[in-house]
């Protein structure tokens, strides 16, 4: 499972649960089924079933079947949010989601292997790369006009990167 929010707060009566959503992107929440719930202090996610959820201010409301009140929902109050990482698989056509190139190669194009993406960061601009490359991390811009070919088949990533992208970011 993957964590992508946190529960807010208990909302109205009934046991609904505001969900403060990290990322703002709630395109896969239509095709939620369950979450899953974790205590900071815990290392148990306990799974629930969703009945209903609809958009709400920076995150979602989530009615879960076994939460039936507002003192059970007060009880999940600050809870770390899970869902399923099948969620998070894009169709063709569609962009991808980054942690589905996750551990793929990162090549040049002419095939050279750069690097492994071993994670995402972000500079408040754009998403960035996390490559292992040579025993240290290189953050790289995962923008449009480096990326040529996102290869499923063969977990390679292949970017035009301008010179001396490595170079300045291993001296």
């Amino acid at each position: 499972m993957k964590l992508v929010g946190k529960v807010r707060e208990a909302h109205g009566l009934k046991g609904d649960l505001y969900v403060l959503i990290f990322s703002g992107d709630i395109s896969w929440v239509k095709k939620m089924k369950s979450f899953g719930l974790k205590a900071k202090d815990s290392d148990d996610i306990k799974t629930f079933d969703v009945e209903r959820t609809k958009p709400f201010k920076k995150g979602i409301i989530v009615k879960a079947k076994e939460i039936g009140d507002r003192t059970a929902a007060e009880g999940v109050e600050h809870m770390e949010f899970f869902v399923s990482d099948d969620l998070f698989i894009s169709k063709p056509g569609e962009g991808i989601y980054l942690n589905e190139i996750k551990n793929f190669k990162l090549k040049d194009p002419e095939q050279k292997v750069l690097g492994e993406i071993v994670g995402f960061s972000s500079n408040g601009v754009q998403d960035l790369l996390v490559v292992e490359a040579n025993g240290k991390k290189v953050e790289v811009p995962f923008v449009d006009a480096f990326i040529k070919k996102i290869d499923f088949k063969h977990q390679a990533v292949v970017m035009d990167l301008p010179e001396g992208l490595f170079d300045l970011e291993n001296a």
